[in-house]
């Protein structure tokens, strides 16, 4: 996944109001892992509604998304590419 130079921008702005003065490239990718991850979770939200039954898949669809930073090395390449990351697929 190609990151924009607005991407970057609005991730090392956000690193940087977190007190990073410096953000690295794989700071402002683990940044932007975690921005994609939680857009996925808020998605996915629906499968966890009080009124409904999560199905196995769901259930560890939701877990790997929330497992993600730990089990990632995200990386940016010279060319904004966000590499290094599995992401967790529910079908």
């Amino acid at each position: 996944m190609k990151l924009t130079e607005f991407d970057i921008n609005r991730c090392r702005n956000s690193l940087v109001n977190q007190g990073i003065t410096s953000p690295s490239l794989n700071e402002i990718g683990f940044e932007f892992l975690r921005e994609l991850r939680n857009a996925m979770l808020a998605q996915s939200d629906w499968m966890a509604v009080s009124d409904r039954t999560m199905t196995q898949a769901q259930i560890d669809y939701r877990q790997a998304l929330r497992d993600l930073p730990a089990t990632a090395d995200p990386q940016l390449d010279d060319q904004g590419n966000l590499t290094n990351v599995t992401w967790p697929t529910y079908e």
